[in-house]
């Protein structure tokens, strides 16, 4: 439901209006919930990407990652031979 504000009251409603499942708006809007650095370590990439270095699927993965591990892994996808 599109409230008069241009507010979608559920995801189910963001899903219909996107034309995705609900269950594909919860992981994205999940990958929200990475810790700042993360996040700020993909910005940092920039955009766009000569190839896909991060993609959202790989990301999913990374919720279950304490935020050390989450900081560690994306570095060294992003920039391999680095740190070796």
């Amino acid at each position: 439901m599109l409230l008069p504000d241009g507010t979608l009251v559920s995801r189910a409603d963001l899903a219909r209006e996107l034309g995705v499942s609900r269950a594909r708006v919860t992981q994205v809007l999940n990958l929200l919930n990475l810790p700042k650095p993360v996040l700020d370590a993909i910005a940092s990439l920039g955009d766009p990407l000569p190839s896909q270095l991060v993609t959202e699927h790989m990301l999913r993965g990374f919720i279950k990652l304490s935020p050390h591990e989450q900081r560690g892994t994306l570095l060294k996808k992003a920039r391999p031979g680095e740190g070796r």
